[in-house]
């Protein structure tokens, strides 16, 4: 009798030494892994998947491309996302050996949140540290069902996927996720993309050729024992750890029948004395497969269907996306066969008979079923007839209510539109008084201009008088000169006339200085008028919303007025701020964006002109639109941000900050 050991009841076939059965998955999966593919293997427990996983990272290690197994039940359940993701990093460190401190690498990334970290990990340190191609096999993820925090785990993952587009080094990067599990439990927020990559790899039972080298272990002869094998099989349908623990127990119960020959209620005994009775509460696969029935189960009709499968009265047809049958998939009693949806073997059968399913139903349907099948015609009459009697009910509220918010709607625009014709009104009114207001203000503007220039003249007038009365005296006096030359009895004249002369001087310079007066008064005049006229043509012109020729206007009188001058009279030099406030305050600001938390130390425009990037001291770069809507803020500094700028081809955005990085943003 050769060794037990040959049967792998337990774990990997590699850690207890027993022999392995390839199947259609070993080559199908390493195919996947060879090009880089992403795969998953999601099946019951106990098919292999362990086993399958070792196997094809020892042969890819020997065709020398770098394989990574991380179980994700070490990691443990009650630890943080924090503590929960740094050990998934530790798991990798330990079997790549990396050159960088991933303690310090971790600790200085801190600023990221735990998924980012992880995908900047594989992107700047695994893919930096290790040449070629790289497999990673996640086993047990069905353990992260319990985590409220691992859906960014496969969401990263599979960004690491989709960044093949953009980053070619990423093709060098795959993985392979193995467990108890759908693709639809790995993300489980609704709002989010489910996970939708990868291939999917099958795990499937024996064939009676592949489990052939299991009769060497029964110790018979050949021909014996392959039909000792097909008895089994019978009963297990190929499924691994029936099979094996079966062949097992043939051994181990029972050695006398080695002696004599077997025959095939040999088996039957010994399959009835290792899985029924007790002895299927003791049996971790049956209880595994009576757990996920009742306790795990999701919805109520799991039961209900797999006693319909277990009938098989009617073809149950497989349905991926049905909750109920994709969950008794993943129990191992039902296994799909040409679409339809059959008992996985005889073992289950027997176990998991019509007696259990109606003892762990929430009450039973079967019974219930019989009392009530008399009074389903009536019953299907009074269902049908409440259904067309509440969908009628149902229309005639929804037309009523229909009615009514359009009734509603209707009294709410009318009063709407009146209130904007009041409102059109009343300020209609109030432009043509402001209107009527201006005009006047321009007319008696108009007036102090005439009067102004009136005084100017006289002015003028007054001064060329004095100046023609100063010549005049110039040349009496240089008479008086000539005459005092000629003789001495003119003395005495002349000293009279010189004193007329001194009169006449003195007259003309009184006139002179009444003149220069009397210029400066109209000086005085024509400037208050002038401010004034330009303060009125300001109100005019930002009452006609002509906000810039306003604004223009406006700042020509703040001009005049910022040059100290006292010919500018206390009630002008008031009208003239009041209309320059009035205008600053009436002009409307447009496209100031505002949204920084502190100074703007740069700008930036897109090379195609629609976008805007600016770079603050609150250590953010934020991107605007031309009309000064905020679009995004990058956020990632941990200092000011001092400049930015755009690509060429305006698909990436450099930002540098005193922080000592530039980043790169697309």
């Amino acid at each position: 009798m050769t060794e037990p050991t040959i049967y792998t009841v337990g774990g990997t076939v590699q850690a207890g030494g027993g022999i392995y059965i390839p199947r259609q998955a070993d080559e199908e999966l390493l195919s996947l892994c060879r090009s880089a593919t992403f795969a998953y293997v999601l099946t019951p427990r106990q098919m292999g998947k362990s086993s399958l996983m070792v196997r094809t990272a020892e042969t890819l290690r020997d065709e020398g491309i770098c394989s990574v197994i991380v179980d994700l039940q070490e990691l443990g359940a009650n630890v943080t996302a924090e503590q929960w993701y740094f050990g998934f990093l530790v798991k990798l460190d330990d079997q790549l050996m990396f050159d960088t401190d991933v303690v310090n690498w971790w600790q200085e990334h801190e600023h990221l949140g735990v998924s980012q970290r992880l995908t900047q990990f594989f992107e700047r340190v695994l893919l930096a540290e290790v040449q070629g191609q790289v497999v990673i096999f996640v086993d047990e993820i069905d353990s992260t069902l319990s985590l409220d925090f691992t859906d960014d785990f496969f969401i990263a993952i599979r960004y690491l996927y989709v960044a093949r587009a953009t980053n070619p080094e990423f093709g060098r990067l795959s993985f392979v996720l193995m467990g108890v599990a759908t693709p639809g439990d790995l993300i489980r927020d609704a709002k989010r993309t489910p996970f939708n990559i990868g291939q999917r790899v099958d795990l499937t039972d024996f064939t009676v050729e592949e489990a052939l080298p299991l009769a060497e272990g029964l110790g018979l002869p050949s021909n014996e024992a392959n039909q000792i094998l097909r008895w089994v099989l019978n009963w297990t349908g190929g499924h691994p750890y029936l099979t094996q623990r079966l062949c097992g127990a043939l051994l181990t119960k029972n050695p006398e029948f080695v002696e004599t020959r077997f025959i095939a209620s040999d088996v039957d005994k010994i399959v009835s004395s290792t899985f029924f009775g007790a002895m299927s509460e003791q049996d971790n696969n049956l209880q595994f497969v009576r757990d996920m029935l009742t306790k795990r189960s999701p919805d109520p009709q799991v039961l209900t269907i797999y006693r319909e499968i277990r009938w098989g009265k009617r073809a149950v047809v497989d349905e991926e996306q049905s909750l109920a049958k994709s969950h008794l998939k993943l129990s191992g009693v039902v296994r799909r066969e040409n679409n339809l949806l059959r008992v996985r073997n005889q073992i289950y059968r027997q176990v998991f008979d019509d007696k259990w399913i109606n003892k762990h139903l929430p009450f039973n349907l079967r019974d219930r079923w019989e009392q009530l099948k008399p009074a389903l015609p009536y019953v299907a009459i009074l269902v049908i007839f409440s259904v067309l009697m509440t969908g009628v009910a149902v229309y005639v509220n929804d037309q009523r209510l229909i009615a009514q918010n359009a009734g509603d709607r209707e009294k709410q625009q009318r009063l709407e539109a009146e209130t904007q014709r009041n409102e059109a009104k009343r300020q209609t009114k109030n432009a043509r008084t402001q209107q009527k207001k201006a005009e006047e203000e321009s007319r008696e503007a108009e007036k102090q201009k005439r009067i102004a220039n009136h005084e100017s003249e006289r002015a003028k007038k007054g001064e060329e008088q004095a100046k023609s009365a100063q010549q005049l005296a110039e040349k009496r006096g240089t008479d008086l000169k000539k005459a005092l030359d000629k003789t001495k009895t003119a003395e005495q004249l002349a000293k009279d006339r010189q004193a007329d002369a001194k009169k006449q001087r003195d007259l003309a310079k009184v006139n002179g200085q009444e003149a220069i007066a009397a210029k400066a008064e109209a000086d005085k005049r024509r400037i208050n008028a002038e401010i004034t006229e330009d303060s009125h043509k300001s109100e005019n012109l930002l009452a006609a919303n002509l906000e810039l020729d306003a604004l223009v206007a406006g700042l020509k009188v703040g001009k005049r007025l910022k040059t100290p001058n006292k010919n500018v009279e206390p009630d002008t030099r008031i009208l003239g701020v009041a209309t320059l406030q009035q205008v600053l305050y009436g002009v409307k600001e447009r496209n100031r964006l505002e949204g920084h938390r502190d100074s703007v130390n740069s700008v930036a425009f897109s090379p195609d002109g629609q976008t805007i990037a600016s770079a603050s001291g609150d250590k953010t770069v934020k991107l605007w639109n031309r009309k000064g809507q905020l679009l995004q803020t990058l956020q990632g500094h941990r200092d000011s941000v001092n400049s930015v700028a755009f690509s060429p081809d305006g698909q990436t955005i450099a930002s540098a900050s005193g922080d000592k990085t530039v980043k790169l943003w697309n």
